[in-house]
């Protein structure tokens, strides 16, 4: 595997080739550029970088370089990972190189999730969510994947840390004093300092890098029985970090650009707390939407830079919204949504930004088509335009390394790599 890891910051075969074909085209179309031409943001991650595509053609999965290619999953014996799980991460370090999370679902659901490294279009079995951990009896599902200086972490709770080094081996070990198993909704490492934020509202920190020898102290808890901090001014944020529900995704935390964000929504009021501090204080900047969409948090939040960035929430029966700030938070405004899209029900899973902060996408479903959704932006999240012809698979994670190199994710074990 790739040693370069500074951060950068199923159906049947003639249906997944139609997809792909249509994906390359639509990816074309939506998503091209000036050459040359460079964006007034940089993100140092995102979430991963979305990508503007070149030239491209049809073919259903032969992996040139020019193609949409289907990479298939590979069972663990007789866990079948390929065509059940959800691809909930992805991360390459080069066009050949990378790796993917899942979660369990379908017949894989009871043993768990894994870590998938590839080579081209080719998946190999590096870590097995089966046999669990030191802190966790069950199996273990991912939420995302985190690069650092020294390798990758492979995001799941928080008692125990799965890392993998620079040669593509992967261990599990006991996360210093953590104790808990609550998911892990953002996780952010350095050589001197760890940060977790903890579906439980927790945000945590070390003085190192995660572990068995790291020390956490927990520094943001306003829901714990015993609040961090104690004496909680009115103005900062009343509720912590508690993800958007199942499955859990990395969508409704940031890390990144000087940020530690979270979507919140105490007294339905639906907001976004910021903190610029490492974790110690977290401001609200409240949203406005509609009634319907009032007693849920944002689906997720994210930043192409350290002052533009984007939240955003859909259901199934309630209309959908994006707004964007660029003000590093301060203040939200809502973006319109493509014509076609606007009135429907929609999940909005996961969103990705490439590494010129102009190129985006959000990924999810249109429960009114039954078709995946994507959303695609060229000028920081200020329109969208909707693509289409994407399948029936309800699409989760996305990545990109660069202007050429773009992957996506979601339900059945759905992969797919535009090279």
């Amino acid at each position: 595997m790739a040693d370069d890891f500074t951060q950068p910051h199923a159906g049947g075969a003639e249906t997944v080739g139609m997809q792909i074909k249509t994906l390359s085209l639509l990816f074309l179309g939506a998503c091209a550029v000036v050459p040359g031409s460079t964006g007034d943001d940089t993100g140092d991650d995102g979430g991963g970088g979305g990508s503007s595509m070149g030239s491209g053609g049809g073919g259903g999965g032969s992996g040139t370089s020019s193609e949409w290619a289907a990479i298939p999953l590979v069972d663990d014996g007789n866990i079948p990972h390929a065509g059940n799980d959800l691809v909930s991460g992805i991360y390459f370090t080069a066009p050949d190189k990378g790796y993917v999370v899942t979660q369990g679902a379908g017949e894989s659901f009871s043993d768990g999730g894994a870590v998938f490294a590839i080579a081209n279009t080719t998946a190999t079995l590096a870590f097995s969510g089966k046999d669990g951990g030191p802190s966790q009896l069950g199996s273990i599902d991912f939420t995302g994947i985190e690069p650092t200086s020294s390798g990758v972490i492979a995001m799941a709770y928080s008692a125990d840390v799965v890392r993998g080094d620079a040669s593509g081996h992967f261990s599990i070990a006991k996360d210093g004093n953590l104790g808990g198993i609550e998911p892990v909704l953002g996780f952010h490492e350095t050589a001197s300092a760890t940060t977790i934020v903890r579906d439980t509202g927790v945000v945590s920190v070390a003085a190192s890098a995660a572990g068995p020898n790291a020390s956490f102290q927990d520094v943001w808890a306003p829901n714990a029985t015993q609040r961090i901090p104690q004496d909680l001014p009115p103005d900062m944020c009343q509720g912590g970090p508690l993800g958007t529900g199942s499955p859990v995704t990395r969508a409704s935390a940031y890390i990144g650009n000087g940020l530690i964000a979270y979507t919140s929504d105490p007294d339905f009021v639906p907001q976004i707390c910021i903190s610029t501090n490492g974790g110690s204080s977290f401001y609200p900047s409240m949203l406005t939407v509609d009634d319907d969409a009032s007693e849920s948090p944002p689906t997720g939040v994210l930043f192409a830079s350290a002052t533009t960035g984007i939240t955003w929430w859909g259901a199934s029966s309630a209309k959908p919204y994006i707004q964007r700030t660029t003000d590093a938070g301060k203040t939200w405004h809502s973006v319109a949504l493509p014509a076609a899209v606007a009135s429907h029900g929609l999940a909005m899973n996961a969103a990705f930004f490439a590494p010129d902060g102009q190129h985006g996408w959000i990924v999810g479903f249109d429960h009114d088509t039954n078709q995946a959704l994507a959303l695609a932006s060229t000028d920081g999240g200020a329109t969208w335009s909707a693509l289409s012809g994407l399948g029936d698979a309800q699409l989760y994670s996305g990545f990109a390394l660069d202007a050429t190199h773009v992957w996506i994710g979601g339900t059945d074990g759905v992969l797919l790599a535009h090279q």
